[in-house]
């Protein structure tokens, strides 16, 4: 068991470097780190997708049109064309280790790391642009940044920066005030 999910792990590896030179060849690297995303999440929270995409009766070309009906405007061409060209293999397994070692290359090769934002309140577009533009020089790196509106932080902002957690929300600052009182007494 554990040999077999060895070989997956190198198989993913070498796949997602194949995918990775093709959508660099194409320049859209970060529209196919999306696609793997989404369907990574769509198997993880779609019980019906996995037991299709897990189904030994539907050919690897007919998941790879179904992926394309029910996914073309969220999955790249390049993905649903890999689905089409894989057989006998995992996918639902397959898919996740993908996407993790997609990023991977895409963080090395391109200096993009992944932030996540969650803010107070929903924030205009422009100035949405600026904070980027401001992380970029901050981080030194360009950034696939995403805002999540959190009403419960009161003000501030909470970064997860790859996988590092930057919290300087007003609810944090509250939180720390509160058990340096606790403390305190």
């Amino acid at each position: 068991r554990k040999l077999s999910n060895m070989k997956l792990e190198q198989k993913a590896k070498q796949f997602s470097e194949a995918m990775f030179h093709v959508a660099a060849a194409s320049n859209s690297e970060i529209d196919v780190k999306d696609s793997l995303s989404h369907l990574s999440k769509s198997i993880k929270n779609l019980p019906e997708l996995r037991s299709f995409l897990l189904s030994k009766r539907v050919t690897s070309s007919d998941k790879s049109k179904a992926v394309n009906a029910v996914f073309s405007e969220k999955c790249h061409s390049i993905v649903i064309e890999f689905i089409a060209l894989i057989e006998k293999e995992n996918i639902v397994k397959l898919i996740p280790l993908l996407e993790k070692y997609f990023n991977t290359l895409l963080i090395e090769k391109k200096n993009v790391v992944n932030v996540n934002a969650e803010i107070s309140q929903e924030m205009k577009e422009d100035k949405k642009i600026q904070f980027k533009g401001m992380l970029d020089k901050a981080l030194n790196k360009n950034s696939e940044l995403s805002f999540n509106v959190n009403p419960k932080l009161l003000g501030g902002i909470r970064l997860r920066v790859g996988n590092e957690l930057i919290d300087i929300s007003i609810i944090n600052h509250l939180n720390k005030l509160r058990h340096e009182m606790l403390d305190a007494k």
